[in-house]
């Protein structure tokens, strides 16, 4: 395990988080050191950390590219089942374990890259962020079997909140297009998700201008 969360932090450190800062891509200086609190021990590292979780990576109709690392180490701190089942409360007020808290952002993640919002952003904006091939919309899109499988590796959690809020991310995630229909039964065991190293890929499709 102690193996397991080093390869977890190099990940998170390998990563450029700030990226270059804008009007619409609120660059945050502390964001490595904030998810760090995720793989904590102590309640409060984890409670900001999760706070930042929420505030830092989508903020509709955008979804800024750090929302692509973002999933990758959310998904790569969940193949670790962190946690116990101590509750944390959440940015909204709920509590639930961590992995819970991990499989909901998960889901709204996943949920903010969709059709639905796609269409919605064309409302606003006037084109859509999958115009643009390096947009951070495809890259989540792409990962969204990954976060299938994740969801899905929580259905029988022993906890109940675990339980309710795998059973959610499963229902956004079940039918994707990116998903195929059919999954041998053959499939060798996945691997831990940080030995997959992230793609980096220049541009994005933000809301460029104001709609007020």
């Amino acid at each position: 395990m102690a193996g397991e969360r080093a390869d977890l932090s190099n990940m998170l450190d390998d990563i450029d988080w700030a990226g270059p800062a804008d009007e619409y891509w609120p660059s945050h200086a502390g964001t490595r050191a904030l998810l760090h609190g995720l793989a904590a021990d102590d309640p409060q590292s984890i409670t900001m950390g999760l706070s930042h979780l929420w505030a830092a990576f989508i903020e509709y109709p955008n979804v800024f590219p750090p929302a692509a690392p973002g999933v990758r180490y959310v998904l790569a701190l969940l193949d670790l089942r962190p946690g116990d089942d101590t509750v944390i409360r959440s940015p909204s007020g709920r509590l639930r374990p961590l992995r819970a808290h991990l499989l909901t952002w998960l889901s709204a993640a996943a949920d903010a890259v969709g059709d639905v919002h796609e269409r919605e952003f064309v409302e606003l904006a006037g084109y859509s962020p999958l115009e643009y091939p390096c947009s951070v919309w495809h890259t989540i899109r792409q990962l969204r079997p990954r976060m299938y499988d994740t969801a899905a590796a929580f259905l029988d959690d022993p906890h109940p909140g675990v339980r309710q809020e795998a059973i959610a991310a499963a229902v956004v995630l079940v039918r994707v297009p990116e998903r195929p229909s059919i999954v041998s039964a053959s499939l060798p065991r996945r691997e831990p998700f940080w030995t997959h190293a992230p793609t980096r890929c220049a541009g994005d499709g933000r809301k460029k201008h104001s709609t007020s």
